[in-house]
């Protein structure tokens, strides 16, 4: 999973969770119960929005990345600019 080292236990957890969700809406439809299944079905959907903002979050975490090494590939002074911003 592509997410950050801090949130690989999270993204671990969301994924287990969704697969138990799923499942559980399958029971449910099979057993005749939309009520249950839909139920289950907007739990392995929140789960999967959880997930997906934490992979957004190492996308963006990894644009930022390649802009830092692009500056100092140009021989921009990244510590330079991170100050004056705390100014």
């Amino acid at each position: 999973m592509n997410v950050l080292p801090q949130d690989r236990e999270l993204a671990e957890k969301l994924w287990e969770c969704g697969c138990i969700y799923l499942d559980r809406a399958r029971v449910e439809w099979i057993n005749n119960r939309l009520d249950e299944a839909e139920r289950w079905a907007g739990e392995f959907l929140r789960c999967k929005r959880d997930l997906d903002e934490l992979v957004r979050r190492k996308e963006e975490h990894d644009k930022l990345l390649q802009v830092v090494e692009m500056m100092k590939e140009r021989g921009v002074d990244i510590a330079v600019i991170m100050r004056k911003g705390n100014e």
